[in-house]
Formats: structure tokens, sequence, C-alpha cells
């Protein structure tokens, strides 16, 4: 029966025949092709996070930056028996410091001295108050509780540019304030602190960076691609002293206020993870590349 089919199937059908017998002969063998060479990428990427290995390594750099900035903290404390006097008072010695400062610190930017000149006091805000308080004191004697009186206690800051001018500051205000005066303490201030932060910053980077090449090397391996870059705690400064800045007063029989200015060094840490792998395999990646 099989014969009969065939004698009557016309030339151009026994051609579609087998152009379509054809077809499907090349895409099954296209389909085991790929079947072929889909394990063989998975397994390929599975070597190569087998043979990666984690490494952590910690940098660290400093940078040193000069102070050109200066803030001194007052304190003015009177005592008097009835609490209108004490404010009375203490406003007088306050008007007082003001005065003084207002006619030494004074200078604009326009108007700044020449580096030949004497140190000249140039504050950008001036005199500020940080607190101020007006309470009664007490005192415990065989009699009880006894009040000493009300006393006023007003904080004060004034932040100046530079460091020449800071022992003079100490001077003029304790001058003009007298023995109602506290002095709380001078702190140095620079305007660059953020930007050598970021610089000390990179340069910790560069370490880290410097010593995992230099371990990677050392045992076979390379870096293949950084993990992460973590920032360890805040960066930190430790302060470098220099010559000491006297205050000139016009009294001889006072001993001017010597202030040690200087500079302070900012250190910054981080801590970098790496994934590295052997040279070997790198190489044998290189010399089937080229082959």
């Amino acid at each position: 029966m099989t014969p009969r089919i065939l004698r009557t199937l016309s030339g151009p059908t026994l051609a579609i025949l087998a152009l379509t017998a054809s077809l499907l002969a090349v895409m099954a063998v296209l389909s085991t092709a790929a079947q072929a060479e889909t394990p063989e990428v998975e397994s390929h990427a599975a070597d190569d996070a087998d043979n990666l290995t984690r490494l952590t390594v910690e940098g660290a750099a400093s940078r040193s930056v000069s102070y050109d900035g200066t803030v001194a903290r007052f304190t003015v404390s009177v005592l008097r028996p009835r609490a209108l006097e004490a404010v009375s008072a203490g406003n007088a010695i306050v008007n007082a410091i003001s005065d003084s400062v207002q006619a030494n610190c004074t200078r604009t930017e326009a108007e700044e001295p020449a580096e030949t000149d004497e140190p000249t006091c140039i504050s950008p805000n001036g005199l500020q108050d940080t607190r101020v308080r007006i309470y009664e004191r007490f005192d415990w004697t065989e009699q009880g509780q006894v009040s000493l009186g009300y006393q006023y206690e007003r904080g004060l800051r004034i932040a100046i540019r530079g460091t020449e001018y800071a022992g003079k500051l100490i001077d003029l205000v304790i001058t003009a304030g007298g023995n109602s005066i506290e002095f709380n303490g001078l702190d140095f201030t620079t305007s660059r602190r953020a930007e050598i932060e970021r610089q000390a910053m990179l340069d910790a980077i560069d370490d880290a960076q410097a010593a995992a090449d230099s371990i990677a090397g050392h045992m076979g391996y390379e870096i293949a691609r950084v993990v992460e870059v973590n920032p360890i705690g805040s960066p930190s400064a430790s302060r470098i002293g220099e010559d000491s800045v006297e205050a000139a007063m016009a009294d001889e029989s006072f001993e001017p206020t010597p202030v040690f200015g200087g500079s302070e060094t900012i250190t910054s840490r981080v801590r970098m993870i790496f994934d590295l792998r052997p040279l070997a395999d790198v190489e044998e990646t290189e010399d089937a590349a080229g082959d």
C-alpha cells in the first residue's frame, strides 16, 4: 500500500517533504548544542566564585593643618544682697567688656593688616552671650539656711581670626572685667577641617589599597574587586604646639598672658574588603584568550 501512495505524490510535493525533514534535523542539532553549552557556563561561573578569597585590610593616614582662629570663653559673676543690685553691677561689667572688645576687635576683612604689622584683633561676630543666670545663693549655718544674696552669672564668648592676638584678647577682657570675670578657656579652630578630613580619608583608602596589593602579591593572588569601604569612627585630632604669643599691656607690672598656638594632626581610618583570585587562574584565562 505504501508504494502506491508514493507513486501518487507529485514531484513538487516530494521536494517540500524533503526540505521540511532537513529543517527538522538542523533544529535538533542546534537544540542539542545549546543544551551541551549551558552547564559549562554555569560551571565556569561557580568555579570563579569558589576561587575568590576574601581579604579585610585597614588603612590610616594623617594630615596636618594650622589653626586660623581662636575662641575665648568667659563668665561675669557678681554677688549682691538684692537682685536688682546684682543685675546692675553685672551689666556694668559686661558693658565695660563690650566697649573694650568693640574698641579693639572691630577690624573688617578689608582692613586686615599686613603680615609685618602687629597682631590685630579681628572678630567677625564680636562678643556673644552663651548664658544668663540670676539666682539666690544660700549657705548652711548653725542657725539653718541663710541667704548670701543674689548671684548674677553671664557667659560670654568671642571668636577672632588667627591666633596671634589670643593672649591680648584674654588680657583685655580680664582687665575690663576686673575681679568679677572668670576665664573659662581658650579653643583653637581651623576653617579647613572638613577639607583636611576628606584628604586624610582618601590617603587612608590609598594606604589600605597598597596594603591589599602587597598582601595579594605576596600570596600569589591579585585583587578581583573591592567589596566594601567603611570609615572607622570619626577622624581624630592631636594638637601640635608652637611658639607662644604674649599679650603686651601698658602696665609694666602686669605679666602678659602667653598663648601657645600651633596646628593639629587629623587622622582618618578606613576598613576595606577585597575579593582576591589566584594569579594562576588569571594566567590560564589569558592563555586561553590568546589561543
